[in-house]
């Protein structure tokens, strides 16, 4: 009876997780659009524009590196709550590809801050 009451704590926990992911990266991206939207609509010089876009998508992508590390932990506590090898190798899957992106977008993150100092 306790594991069953385990098994549903640790499934509510990595639905919570999993939200907040996807909330980090839906918040991320309308300020993203906004702050575009509002330089886009009121700059003319294309100097600063560009200037100005390129930390957009900068602190963009920081959130979406967040957002994606609470769901590649979400993944990570699903796999405590899996019935069998398939479920936990799909899951496994799920997260190599999540950290691969992660991966990618922490090098070209890294780069386009070196790029602009």
């Amino acid at each position: 009876m306790i594991m069953l009451y385990l098994h549903m704590l640790l499934i509510y926990i990595q639905k919570s997780i999993s939200i907040a992911g996807i909330l980090i990266i839906l918040f991320g991206v309308l300020v993203a659009l906004y702050r575009f939207l509002k330089i886009d609509l009121t700059e003319k010089n294309d100097k600063k524009l560009s200037d100005d876009t390129n930390a957009i998508r900068l602190s963009l992508a920081r959130i979406l590196l967040l957002g994606l590390e609470f769901i590649i932990a979400a993944d990570l506590i699903s796999t405590t709550t899996a019935p069998d090898y398939y479920t936990v190798g799909i899951v496994a899957c799920i997260v190599a590809i999540r950290t691969v992106l992660s991966y990618t977008l922490n090098k070209e993150l890294a780069k386009t801050e070196h790029a602009q100092k």
